[in-house]
């Protein structure tokens, strides 16, 4: 029914108005599986993007969302190495400052916020290091938080990955996931 299209389209319009003011991105997609295959999608952009293969991600993302990205990551050759927390729960940066500078080329830093314990990143600081590096700067975020937190775009993510379920979807057909993804207009061609 035609009726029944027109308003499939105006939902994943009115979607994707919602998440690119939340993100402050302005190209967000219609949707993935997860906020773990977001995730994994979003590394895989910054690997597209940049020609490098070699991923950081704080271990203070949510630990389905680094098991994920590193089954992605299994059969293409990638490398994802977890960055370290310091005692107040949040990523080393000055270990993450040591990994950009070391080994090969990195495509991706990945930083959670809030993170897995709760905890809120220093997420422009990240984002400062990995674009001083040449890498792209994902912030893997639970959305309904950035009503009151800076948002992804504010702080120099070029990618925004996260779940969407927290804005409300109900259980149904195996499960309420909805995969958010958002990212700058540089990349959209780069979006699975």
């Amino acid at each position: 029914q035609p009726e029944i299209s027109q308003g499939t389209l105006q939902t994943i319009f009115e979607y994707q108005s919602m998440l690119a003011e939340l993100t402050r991105l302005p190209v967000v997609s219609a949707s993935h599986y997860d906020g773990a295959t977001a995730t994994a999608e979003a590394a895989l952009m910054a690997i597209r993007a940049t020609g490098r293969s070699r991923v950081l991600a704080s271990r203070a993302i949510h630990r389905h969302y680094l098991e994920t990205t590193a089954t992605y990551f299994a059969g293409g050759g990638f490398n994802l190495a977890e960055l370290p927390t310091l005692a107040d729960g949040t990523t080393d940066l000055a270990a993450l400052e040591r990994a950009l500078a070391e080994g090969d080329p990195v495509a991706g830093v990945l930083l959670g916020q809030p993170n897995a314990f709760g905890i809120l990143e220093p997420m422009a600081d990240a984002g400062r290091l990995a674009h001083a590096a040449g890498a792209l700067f994902v912030a893997v975020v639970e959305p309904v938080s950035l009503a009151v937190l800076a948002s992804p775009g504010d702080v120099g993510a070029d990618i925004a990955a996260g779940e969407g379920q927290p804005l409300g979807i109900p259980m149904q057909y195996g499960g309420p996931y909805l995969g958010v993804l958002a990212t700058t207009e540089a990349l959209i061609r780069q979006i699975p």
